[in-house]
């Protein structure tokens, strides 16, 4: 019979949760929302500047929430690899 080779934490991470799936925020949009408001800024239109400043403070939650959701990824992939790695 062949010998099986154990690698160190294979097998040992708990699958991720599985909440109910979330809707992504439109990042593209959000993004084309705040180079609009900077342009407007810069270029001296007042007044459309302010209005899509409302329209971009509305924006901030689905950021932090995206930023979370990236911080959270980086922290699953550095937690593997320090499996991978023996903490080194």
């Amino acid at each position: 019979m062949a010998e099986v080779i154990q690698f160190p934490g294979a097998g040992a991470t708990p699958p991720a949760p599985a909440g109910p799936p979330r809707p992504l925020a439109d990042l593209d949009a959000m993004g084309e929302r705040y180079v609009a408001y900077c342009e407007a800024r810069d270029s001296g239109r007042e007044r459309e500047a302010d209005l899509l400043a409302r329209v971009v403070a509305d924006d901030t939650p689905a950021w932090l929430g995206e930023v979370a959701r990236v911080e959270a990824l980086r922290q699953e992939l550095a937690a593997a690899l320090d499996l991978l790695t023996g903490g080194a």
